[in-house]
């Protein structure tokens, strides 16, 4: 198994039969700082929207899967 580890709390792991595990702990931070504070809550949103678009790929492939095999069937008949 390789594991990549992005940053504390994010790690991406590839197992033997070739599936992704992503694990994440997202963190609670006081920063008194407005910039810092603005730029890790954007860089926080910034991997929730990744992770929502890796979601929507895999919901997309999964619902192509049963089209095309319902296409085979028909042309089959």
């Amino acid at each position: 198994m390789e594991k990549i580890k992005f940053e504390k709390g994010i790690e991406l792991e590839r197992t033997e039969q070739g599936e992704y595990v992503l694990r994440f702990k997202l963190p609670t931070l006081t920063v008194d700082s407005e910039p810092v504070s603005g730029h890790l809550k954007q860089a926080k949103k910034e991997v929730l929207l990744a992770i929502r678009n890796l979601l929507d790929k895999a919901i997309e492939q999964t619902e192509e899967k049963p089209k095309s095999k319902a296409r085979k069937e028909k042309e089959v008949k």
